[in-house]
């Protein structure tokens, strides 16, 4: 079966004014809401550091004049950024950042639970709220000790996550160091 596709003369959306394609920086990752309305964009800013912007869509193009910024996390180096984007079977926005970069995570940070790197996290971007609302059956909801955001912690580089359609399972990618990949499921 062969497809031909033409693509746009005019960009559906233009983030070069305010990213910085090098290296592991950039547009990072994109996603559509179930309903089509509006594009999700995870990207680093000229800092380096990581913005979930949501835009309205008309049509085939976002809106630049719609953007709502969900969140900006500090980056603390230019690698491990994350980025995937996808909306689950229950609605809600999963998103990876990396654990913020350098080697060995010198930080800790993919293990520290009051930081947002190197983690899953899970957002309801479409409750009304101005940026975020978290979703009541996070496993960190109501502890002082954690962010309410984090769904999966103790990740390196998340770059790519997909469900499993017939289970609902959540199958996360992520760079080892030196030897070792992983896939992790939730």
């Amino acid at each position: 079966l062969e497809r031909s596709y033409e693509v746009a003369v005019a960009p559906a959306l233009d983030l070069s004014a305010v990213t910085r394609a090098q290296g592991e920086q950039g547009l990072l990752g994109l996603a559509f809401s179930p309903d089509g309305a509006f594009i999700y964009v995870d990207y680093t800013d000229r800092d380096g550091n990581t913005h979930v912007v949501e835009y309205a869509m008309n049509g085939d193009t976002a809106d630049p004049d719609s953007a709502r910024e969900l969140l900006e996390v500090n980056q603390p180096y230019p690698n491990h950024n994350g980025g995937k984007l996808l909306f689950g079977a229950d609605g809600y926005l999963y998103l990876s950042t990396g654990d913020g970069g350098s080697g060995g995570d010198p930080g800790n940070r993919a293990q520290t639970r009051t930081s947002l790197l190197g983690k899953v996290l899970r957002l309801d971007g479409e409750s009304g709220a101005a940026t975020y609302a978290i979703p009541p059956d996070n496993p960190y909801v109501g502890r002082t000790d954690a962010r309410e955001e984090i769904w999966a912690l103790g990740l390196r580089n998340p770059w790519r996550m997909a469900f499993d359609r017939a289970t609902n399972e959540l199958y996360i990618a992520d760079v080892g160091q030196n030897n070792v990949e992983e896939v992790n499921i939730q």
